[in-house]
């Protein structure tokens, strides 16, 4: 049924897309701040606005465990108010998302912030410096910042880094072990299902491996993954909220992992239904997360996604294309995980300066997933990541650079979109260049991209026929990747927050990338 011939596949699948996409414009899950209203006994009003949750449930489970621990930060105050907003005004937006001066005190919480306001600005500075230096149960300690005075971003907190450190290494290791435990088994029994996942010797333009190699484990990162949602369900049984956003996550990428596992396995998975596949599971992550690429600090295109089919619309794209562009640069033992590697290092570290745990842990997640794959992977290529596995990953990279943008004002849209722009710039360029250039057709295979013309031109791979030159050779395209792509990274965390410096330096990226390809274009094979 899912033969590239067959039309009745395309059009269920199109059919399910429309009917995700509909669900996902009535039902979309749209972002709440829970707001909590105190008044102590000195009658100075005291208002905690914390970060978007997912959504209004969620917002409301968060609203009552807000409200205990609350207790502990004030236990003589009288609570006024509690509610979800799906809105904030200007001052709530002043207060929440920027570091502006204020004209009362305010306190810089781990997942939000607190304003101290009376008719007698010194009672409310002494309510705010009372807090001031107190451990709380978000664990850190609380800094007064006086009204008018700038106040520290969520980045500038003193946070429990023990604690931190040990969820992320606890989640790093399940995930790492399990991928790592799963690309064991799949070698172990090759044979038993070598006719159905190997991947045989030149079977195709783009084929570079010198012996016919397992091509499926994604099913191992897509374990590590599981791994690490058990486990993070596990570390927050107390607080459930806290690891929805990582099971949503699971749930909206099964039908982009499924259609490429189903590609490697059988080889007659038509791109078309591929790409459908990740735009369905773009349109569940829509539906589940609600998060939609809501800026891009372009002004015309900013008012254009004011418009939420527009918006919808270009999310998934975009994250479709985000899957394909992946799948294009996994041509070479390590290229791609080890890509995907140093671009979730550096999301990670933006979510963990911004206070985004969904973010922080699902990087943490995949990373340790493709650490566990990468130790089977390169040097030795013993085993690929496959169809499966490549849109996975690039599901996952692209789903959290939309969720950074989408719940962090303070994140420059350009920050994580220059991190994924190689492969995107790649899938772009090798499309414009089949079209005006080749004269061919746009989905057309070849062996021109750039990874292809480093190991042809630069270490004159394809002229060897030893099978254990050849692997080196086909390992060591990967690390010309991964110099620019480090170079790359840390600029973004140098100026994470900057579009006015990542938007230039991106425009130069690909402007270098143009120079280099046609650079290796003139060298002797």
């Amino acid at each position: 049924m899912l033969s590239p011939k067959s039309k009745l596949s395309i059009y269920l699948l199109t059919a399910l897309l429309l009917i995700v996409g509909v669900l996902g414009y009535y039902f979309k899950a749209t972002p709440h701040y829970a707001n909590i209203e105190f008044t102590n006994p000195e009658q100075v009003e005291i208002h905690f606005l914390f970060q978007a949750n997912l959504n209004k449930e969620i917002c409301q489970e968060n609203l009552g465990i807000s409200s205990l621990d609350l207790y502990a930060f004030c236990p003589h105050c009288l609570i006024q108010k509690q509610q979800c907003l799906s809105t904030l005004n200007t001052q709530q937006q002043t207060l929440l998302l920027t570091d502006t001066p204020v004209a009362f005190p305010t306190l810089r919480l781990h997942s939000g912030v607190a304003s101290f306001q009376s008719t007698d600005a010194q009672l409310a500075l002494n309510a705010c410096l009372t807090k001031q230096g107190h451990s709380t149960n978000f664990g850190h300690h609380l800094q007064c910042s006086p009204s008018h005075t700038l106040r520290p971003l969520a980045s500038t907190i003193n946070f429990n880094f023990w604690t931190d450190l040990f969820e992320i290494s606890l989640v790093l290791a399940a995930a790492g072990i399990a991928s790592w435990f799963i690309c064991y088994i799949i070698l172990r029994y090759e044979t038993l299902h070598a006719h159905l996942s190997h991947d045989a010797i030149q079977s195709g333009i783009q084929k570079f491996h010198s012996t016919p190699t397992p091509r499926i484990g994604g099913v191992a990162i897509l374990a590590g993954l599981l791994a690490a949602t058990a486990l993070e369900i596990t570390f927050h049984t107390i607080s459930p909220p806290i690891s929805d956003g990582f099971s949503f996550f699971i749930i909206a990428s099964l039908p982009v992992f499924f259609g490429g596992i189903i590609e490697d396995v059988t080889k007659n998975v038509g791109v078309a239904q591929r790409l459908l596949f990740s735009m369905l599971s773009a349109a569940i992550a829509i539906w589940l997360i609600g998060a939609t690429i809501n800026r891009t600090d372009i002004p015309v295109l900013d008012s254009a996604l004011l418009w939420l089919p527009f918006a919808i619309a270009l999310t998934t794209l975009t994250i479709s294309g985000a899957c394909n562009a992946m799948n294009i640069i996994d041509g070479y033992n390590g290229l791609s995980s080890g890509y995907a590697i140093i671009a979730l290092i550096a999301m990670c570290a933006i979510a963990y300066l911004v206070n985004d745990h969904t973010v922080m842990v699902v990087s943490i997640a995949m990373l340790g997933s493709l650490l566990g794959f990468m130790v089977w992977n390169w040097p030795h290529g013993k085993i690929f990541m496959g169809d499966g596995g490549a849109y996975l990953l690039g599901f996952i990279l692209a789903e959290l650079a939309v969720l950074l943008i989408y719940r962090n004002p303070s994140v420059s849209p350009w920050g994580p979109f220059s991190l994924l722009a190689y492969p995107v710039f790649e899938t772009l360029f090798s499309m414009f260049r089949r079209k005006f250039i080749h004269k061919a057709k746009t989905g057309q295979p070849d062996a021109m991209h750039l990874h292809q013309l480093i190991f042809i031109k630069i270490l004159h791979g394809h002229v060897i026929a030893d099978p254990v030159k050849m692997t080196k050779k086909n390992s060591a395209v990967a690390p010309f990747i991964w110099v620019p792509a480090s170079i790359n990274a840390i600029i973004v965390l140098l100026f994470w927050q900057r579009t006015a410096i990542l938007l230039p330096l991106s425009i130069a990226g690909c402007v270098l990338y143009v120079i280099v390809y046609y650079k290796l274009i003139s060298l002797r094979d």
